[in-house]
C-alpha cells in the first residue's frame, strides 16, 4: 500500500473515531451557541499612504489629488489639485473589525487595500484615518507604518498593520432586552434536538426561568428579577452548562487532495457496487461466486475505505464509489464535495 493510501486511510479512520467520541461527549453551551446581539462590528474609512518612493498613484487618478488637497487645507494650506504631482502618495480603503465590547484605548488590526493605480504600498505610512461604522459614527482612528515581510513582493497593493487603529468610542452591544426581560441564544449549527437539550439544561439553573425554543436555531429566556440584577453571573453559569448536541451525519470529500472525512456513525445500507478491479458487497444477498468480492453485513464509511484500500483501489476510485453509493440512497448522510 502506498504512503498516500495509508495517509488517506489514517485520516478517515481517525476522523471517524474522533467524531464518534465527540458526539458522545458533552460540550459547553458557550461552544455551540452565542448570545444574540453580541457580534463584531465592521469599520471602514478612506485613507492616504505617503512615502511610496514613486510607486504611488499616478496623476490620472484624481481622487488621490483631491484627498491630498483636502488634507492640506485642514492644516491651513491652500493647494489646488493641479499642483499635486507627486507619485509618493496612494489612496487606500482601510477596514477593521472590532469586538462587541471594545473600549476607548483598545487597539485593533487594520487592513489596507489600494483603490487607485499604485504599484506598491510597501514601506509607506498611513496618515490618520477616521474609521466609521455602518451608522456613520467614528469609532476608531488608524495610523501607522506598513512594514513589509520577507515574502512580500514589490507590487503588493494590500497590507495589514497590527494594532494599527485606536478605539475612540466605546462599543457596547445590546444583548439583553430590559423592557421584555429577555435574552436569546443563537445556535451556531441549528438543530431541533440540540435546541431542546439546551432548553432542558437552562431550566436546571432556576425553576422560575421561562425558556423556549422558537425554532431550531433560537432559544429565548425570560429572566426573573433576581437573575436580572446579576446578568454577568447568570450568563457565566449559563455558558458553563453542558449538553450533548445532536449532529447531522456528514461526509466531506476533497477531490483535489483525496482526503475523506467522515462524520458520526455513518452506516452504509445494504447495496452492491461492481467495478472492474473488485466487487463490493454490503448486505447478505448472493452474487456470482467467481468474482473477487468483500462481503460484510453492514459497514461504516471508515470500515469501507479500509476494505477498499486493502483491495488496492486508488483514491479517485474510492471517492467515485462513495458518490455512487450516496446517489442510490445507501449512504444516509449529507455529502459535501470540496
Amino acid at each position: 500500500m502506498s504512503k498516500y493510501k495509508t495517509l488517506l486511510l489514517l485520516i478517515v479512520l481517525v476522523a471517524t473515531a474522533l467524531a464518534n467520541v465527540c458526539a458522545k461527549s458533552p460540550v459547553r453551551i458557550k461552544d455551540i451557541a452565542t448570545i444574540r446581539g453580541l457580534k463584531d462590528n465592521q469599520l471602514m474609512g478612506f485613507g492616504l499612504i505617503t512615502g511610496l518612493n514613486g510607486k504611488g498613484d499616478s496623476k490620472s487618478f484624481k481622487l488621490t489629488q483631491k484627498m491630498t488637497a483636502n488634507l492640506a487645507s485642514n492644516f491651513g494650506f491652500k493647494v489646488s489639485e493641479e499642483d499635486i504631482k507627486s507619485k509618493n502618495v496612494a489612496a487606500v480603503m482601510v477596514t477593521a473589525n472590532i469586538s462587541p465590547f471594545s473600549r476607548v484605548g483598545d487597539r485593533v488590526d487594520i487592513t489596507l487595500s489600494s483603490i487607485g493605480d499604485a504599484k506598491s504600498l510597501n514601506g509607506g505610512v498611513l496618515l490618520q484615518t477616521a474609521l466609521k461604522g455602518a451608522d456613520g459614527v467614528v469609532y476608531a482612528a488608524a495610523q501607522g507604518r506598513i512594514i513589509a515581510g520577507g515574502a512580500v513582493t514589490e507590487t503588493e497593493t494590500t497590507a495589514t498593520i497590527p494594532s494599527g487603529a485606536l478605539i475612540e468610542k466605546d462599543v457596547v452591544s445590546g444583548f439583553y432586552d430590559y423592557e421584555n426581560h429577555t435574552m436569546s441564544l443563537v445556535l451556531r449549527f441549528p438543530d431541533f434536538i440540540t435546541a431542546n437539550e439546551i432548553v432542558s439544561a437552562i431550566l436546571t439553573l432556576n425553576s422560575e426561568l421561562k425558556v423556549g425554543a422558537s425554532d431550531a436555531g433560537l432559544v429565548s429566556i425570560i429572566l426573573p428579577e433576581e437573575e436580572e440584577k446579576n446578568l454577568v453571573g447568570f450568563i457565566a453559569r449559563l455558558e458553563a452548562l453542558t449538553i450533548t448536541p445532536d449532529n447531522v451525519a456528514m461526509v466531506a470529500i476533497d477531490k483535489k487532495t483525496g482526503v475523506i472525512v467522515a462524520g458520526t456513525d455513518i452506516v452504509i445500507q445494504q447495496c452492491a457496487v461492481s467495478i472492474p478491479q473488485i466487487q463490493v458487497r454490503v448486505g447478505r444477498d448472493d452474487y456470482e461466486k467467481n468474482k473477487p468480492s468483500f462481503e460484510i453485513a453492514t459497514t461504516t464509511v471508515g470500515e469501507l475505505v479500509a476494505l477498499l484500500n486493502s483491495g488496492g483501489l486508488e483514491t479517485t476510485e474510492i471517492i467515485a464509489l462513495l458518490e455512487a453509493i450516496h446517489k442510490v440512497g445507501a449512504l444516509n448522510c449529507r455529502l459535501i464535495i470540496l
